[in-house]
């Protein structure tokens, strides 16, 4: 049982809180929720000076979003892996915590309980009830449950009652998201440590989209005086606090040099599937540079990596290196192997998922899709990245063979008409590769037409080509299909190819069979380094070990090679298929986890592996986890 703070007869409720941010409060205040658009915030909506409040597990996001300060540290629900997870960070200064507000004793100070913040981490610790309980009409929504108002409601409360006037609300969205609940990926030692209701996207029981909006119009009138606004995602959200627009008159929180801010951090992740003990994988920081000044605009590259498109994204940072100085921004999907981006010098940056609209029940009956683009409008986040003046955007499983950095010219879309098995007709592009000018204004209003516009191909290409309805034509060259070699040999000349695409069958795939494009895919091996030719010889011996383990003809063989396809979403529905008629084996539910994680469902991922074991195995394996991640933890200091 937690143990609530209290108040000495001889204080006044609040007195303390108000006097610790008494010097701070003529500063904007920014409250940061972990929604999915706490990653890759719009940065030139945030002044520079704000003090930071950040909330439970946010150290988990893969890079600075926020920088590395935290004016202050909210919770409301005592966790025993939370606290020693936050400890972790302060104490190795990942994070300079200065404050931690929560309306009970750390577990420290609980009487029966050995764990929480180590008495030498010197850190203020406040009570962030005592702003509410100053006033009764918001004292009111504390006094039953279920119906408390959530964590970022309660954080914006406090710092209206110690005095904020000023406030910005990032990711805080409402829980509107129906793919992500978070802007982060949760690592396995986590999710052991939470309940189904702390995972799943969308309100829990214990609270509830009226509770909130309810707390937040009595906020606003208790406080009239006060200018809020909202840079989180939210529809429902922005009727009643305003988006914030970018600010021109003073300077503004974002990625700089010298800054830490959106750089990446050091991460530990255990491995899925999972094995007794296993040591989780830490993910090294990679430094930068972010971008390069081209004509006084800051340019970058841009790709997506999911499931086995390491390899790929390995190949074409290591070409852009021959021919280009400006770096390369791998966005990561939950699935995706960030410790081998990072042991080749590639940022990273993780992003939640953005489901293919075909999937919803609503259009799934009229809309086909192919399963590779189950999880292709993932894509569109690269249009977040309005850090960036210009970008250029190249699928992973590209190869850049000449000089490119022309294509950071210009402000408008530009890309190639789609061509391949037909010839190019100039009315459709192909969007393996861009040229874009990032704004998070477009992006909005692209997330507010994903439920209208109906995709050609089912994928995002066809949304792209109808939301982009004027578009410059760039050169064949820029984006040649390898299907061009094949199909119209006359019009490929191998010397002109700057971008070389291998849509289809991609390189690092197996085949038995002898193919018109090997010729090609040889030539795409030449772009990697031995260390990570190797690296693909072992993965492919692992999937070749793995298949003969399962009888020819059986489903699980055909789910294995849509894993390897990289197309989880076809390897699920074949084991789903199966689960509804029969009992699936441990083997096929450790494939069903792999297909859940690369779709993004990680804690499906973790109840189908909990099935696969035994609970006393199952235990066994979360108790080996949180010791070999805080073991890990500990040795990265």
């Amino acid at each position: 049982m937690a143990t609530m703070r209290s108040v000495p007869l001889s204080q006044e409720v609040g007195a303390r809180e108000i006097a610790s941010f008494a010097d701070e409060v003529h500063r904007p205040l920014l409250v940061v929720g972990n929604g999915p658009s706490s990653a890759m915030p719009p940065y030139r909506r945030i002044p520079a000076d704000a003090v930071v409040i950040r909330m439970n597990w946010f150290f988990l996001e893969s890079n600075y979003h926020f920088g590395d300060r935290v004016d202050a540290w909210f919770s409301a629900v005592p966790n025993e892996t939370l606290e020693r997870m936050l400890q972790e960070e302060i104490r190795t200064g990942r994070y300079d915590v200065r404050r931690i507000l929560t309306p009970m004793r750390l577990a420290s100070q609980r009487d029966g309980e050995g764990y929480g913040l180590d008495p030498r981490v010197q850190v203020t610790e406040l009570d962030s009830w005592s702003m509410p309980a100053r006033n009764p009409r918001l004292a009111r929504h504390f006094m039953s449950r279920p119906g408390l108002p959530t964590t970022g409601m309660q954080a914006l409360a406090f710092g209206l009652g110690v005095g904020f006037r000023e406030i910005y609300l990032a990711g805080l969205d409402l829980y509107e998201s129906k793919d992500a609940r978070y802007g982060y990926t949760i690592p396995e030692v986590v999710e052991r440590g939470l309940m189904a209701k702390d995972l799943a996207p969308g309100y829990e029981a214990a609270h509830g989209l009226d509770t909130d909006i309810a707390f937040l119009r009595a906020c606003l009138a208790e406080y009239p005086d006060a200018r809020v606004r909202s840079v989180s995602q939210s529809d429902t959200l922005h009727l009643y606090v305003p988006p914030a627009t970018d600010l021109d008159d003073r300077p503004v929180l974002e990625p700089a040099e010298g800054s830490v801010v959106g750089l990446t951090k050091e991460t530990s992740e255990p491995q899925v599937p999972m094995v007794d003990e296993q040591e989780p994988i830490t993910i090294p920081a990679v430094p930068g540079p972010r971008w390069k000044e081209i004509d006084g605009r800051r340019c970058a590259y841009v790709t997506v990596v999911s499931g086995a498109y390491h390899h790929g994204a390995r190949a074409l940072a290591n070409s852009l290196r021959r021919v280009s100085d400006v770096p390369l921004i791998a966005l990561c999907t939950p699935g995706a192997d960030k410790a081998a981006l990072a042991a080749s010098g590639i940022l990273t940056l993780d992003v939640p998922p953005i489901l293919n609209p075909a999937l919803s029940p609503s259009r799934r009956r009229r809309q086909k899709m192919q399963s590779r683009f189950a999880a292709t409008y993932t894509k569109l986040h690269v249009f977040r990245l309005d850090f960036l003046d210009r970008a250029v955007y190249v699928d992973s499983d590209a190869v850049v063979r000449a000089p490119i950095d022309e294509l950071f010219e210009g402000d408008d879309f530009a890309a190639v008409p789609d061509a391949g098995i037909n010839l190019p007709n100039g009315r459709t592009f192909n969007s393996g590769v861009f040229a874009f000018t990032p704004s998070r204004t477009l992006f909005e209003q692209m997330m507010g037409r994903l439920s209208e516009i109906t995709s050609y191909d089912g994928g995002d290409q066809g949304f792209l080509n109808v939301f982009f309805d004027r578009w410059r034509a760039l050169p064949l060259e820029y984006n040649t299909t390898k299907r061009m070699a094949a199909h119209h040999p006359a019009l490929f000349h191998d010397d002109d190819v700057k971008i070389l695409h291998y849509v289809g069958k991609k390189p690092w795939e197996v085949t038995g069979d002898h193919d018109v494009f090997d010729e090609l895919e040889y030539a795409w091996l030449d772009y990697l380094t031995d260390a990570e030719k190797n690296e693909l010889v072992r993965d492919l011996r692992r999937q070749e070990d793995l298949s003969t383990q399962i009888p020819t003809g059986d489903p699980a063989v055909r789910a294995r090679e849509h894993l390897r396809g990289g197309s989880p979403a076809t390897a699920l529905r074949v084991l789903e298929q199966e689960a509804a008629t029969r009992t699936l084996s441990t083997g096929e539910r450790r494939l069903m986890a792999m297909a859940y994680v690369g779709v993004g469902h990680r804690r499906k991922a973790l109840r189908v592996l909990e099935r696969a074991n035994s609970p006393v195995t199952a235990a066994r394996i979360g108790q080996g986890i949180a010791s070999a991640y805080l073991r890990s933890r500990s040795r990265s200091r």
